[in-house]
């Protein structure tokens, strides 16, 4: 019997990680607004897990020093 395993990358499980919903919330607007708009902003830090289109991730330090540039 051949079983297999999932790989995981142990990084990406540590590293403390926001998906759109997470990073609203701390901006205090819309997931949508989010998606749409903070995103694709050229200064918003670039996803470091990209699963899909729809679901990506982004390293909670690189959003919060975004943030702390004073750019909402």
């Amino acid at each position: 019997m051949n079983t297999s395993t999932i790989q995981q990358n142990p990084v990406a499980s540590v590293v403390p990680r926001l998906d759109t919903a997470a990073i609203a919330a701390m901006l205090g607007v819309t997931r949508e607004h989010v998606t749409d708009r903070i995103t694709k902003r050229p200064d918003f830090p670039k996803p470091f897990i990209n699963v899909s289109r729809r679901l990506r991730y982004w390293r909670q330090s690189e959003v919060q020093a975004w943030m702390q540039k004073g750019t909402k």
